[in-house]
């Protein structure tokens, strides 16, 4: 029986050390040091240092919290959607959306250090309207609700339904026999 007990022992040990180490989603925070002022959906932050960081993960939506660089504040929660680029980078990356007009730079993107997949920040629609508009490109949208409906805004003005929010339950009727 020892000798049972010491192989599995023995397998498992094994076994771990060949496992592939996660960055875990609890623990997803980065510094943003903004040289000038910058767009988060619903909030212009001025010149400074903030963190960012993962509230809560999902396959569809997550939710992303912009903090005051001691931690202390919350400055906004917010909605982002998964979003793929080519190659990691070493660090912690935020892309904008390049608009034409002045002001503050909008963010698009936040890319995790190292990770393909990152989060894209959801604009309410008028915002979003209005910065694809500008930099010619897509630009995630919804009416701020929890719930709502994603849309992608295209520099055109229509909106592609990206993700329909929890499934409404419907009635059914029951089989005719």
């Amino acid at each position: 029986m020892h000798v049972i007990n010491a192989m599995l022992t023995i397998a498992m040990a094994v076994t771990s050390l060949f496992q592939e180490t996660q960055t875990y989603e609890w623990n997803k925070k980065s510094t943003l040091v903004a040289e000038s002022k910058v767009e988060f959906p619903g909030i212009v932050l001025e010149q400074g240092t903030y963190l960012v960081r993962l509230k809560q993960g999902g396959d569809k939506r997550s939710q992303i919290e912009i903090l005051s660089q001691d931690e202390k504040q919350v400055l906004a929660t917010l909605v982002a959607v998964p979003d793929l680029r080519a190659r990691p980078d070493g660090d912690a990356e935020f892309t904008y959306h390049e608009t034409k007009a002045g002001g503050p730079r909008p963010v698009r993107s936040w890319f995790f250090s190292g990770d393909l997949i990152g989060l894209e920040f959801v604009y309410p629609i008028e915002r979003a309207k209005e910065i694809a508009r500008e930099s010619d490109e897509h630009v995630m949208a919804s009416n701020n609700s929890k719930d709502a409906i994603i849309v992608a805004v295209t520099p055109n003005g229509k909106q592609i339904v990206i993700d329909e929010g929890p499934a409404a339950q419907t009635a059914r009727r029951k089989p005719q026999p």
